[in-house]
């Protein structure tokens, strides 16, 4: 059985001791979509001896998490009967599943040491700040709450008015691309890729943004050392 990758989900793995997911990768023919097929796992896979029908894994909270958030033109599917380590439907289907604190929510974003998560009101006034966001973009908690999110684009983005751009995208499409350059606080540059989603509450109010970025040229040169 198959079901979509979503954030709950994701954390509710993460919750209950996951840490890797092996991945296979398939592009479908005549489209340029892309479905990839997840297996939560408990202990870190040997890349050189994975299970057959999977080329790759991943951290966690690493790429899943971008994937569960919605990346373009991707289907991301957990499988969850293939493996006697994988999940099973208690794992996905139990009630605690829908009532995960709010601490714990801190604790995954906080995992998430290579992202920026960060979530705003409706005018970009940053309101949470993970761990990722502070070594991602240089800023302390408290020295960035409050301020509005404009801060992290470069002085000719804001005068294109590009922040209100990418909000009104993420209203109206659902989500906004996040590919640019964006500004540290010591006021340096770096190409920051990500997404930016609207929040709603149960009642379907608008009530602000997530922006989820990573530093996509610090990840390049990582995987350039292990290479």
């Amino acid at each position: 059985m198959q079901i979509p990758l979503t954030p709950i989900l994701l954390g509710n793995l993460i919750e209950k001791g996951f840490t890797y997911m092996l991945a296979n990768i398939e592009t479908k023919d005549n489209s340029d979509a892309i479905t990839t097929i997840l297996v939560p796992v408990r202990k870190k896979p040997d890349l050189n001896n994975l299970p057959q029908g999977y080329t790759t894994f991943y951290k966690i909270t690493g790429e899943p998490m971008q994937l569960a958030c919605g990346a373009e033109e991707t289907n991301p599917l957990v499988e969850y009967h293939t493996l006697d380590e994988t999940i099973t439907s208690n794992d996905i289907f139990e009630d605690r599943y829908f009532r995960m604190s709010e601490d714990f929510f801190r604790q995954v974003l906080d995992s998430l040491e290579d992202y920026a998560v960060v979530t705003t009101d409706k005018n970009g006034d940053i309101n949470s700040w993970n761990t990722g966001a502070e070594k991602v973009l240089g800023y302390k908690e408290e020295e960035i709450i409050g301020r509005c999110a404009k801060v992290f684009f470069t002085p000719e983005d804001i005068a294109a008015g590009t922040p209100e751009k990418e909000l009104k995208t993420a209203l109206t499409d659902g989500r906004a691309i996040d590919e640019r350059y964006h500004m540290r606080k010591d006021g340096s540059r770096f190409w920051g890729s990500g997404l930016v989603f609207p929040l709603f509450d149960e009642q379907h109010t608008h009530r602000g943004y997530t922006k989820i970025m990573r530093n996509l040229r610090e990840r390049e040169q990582a995987e350039e050392q292990v290479l």
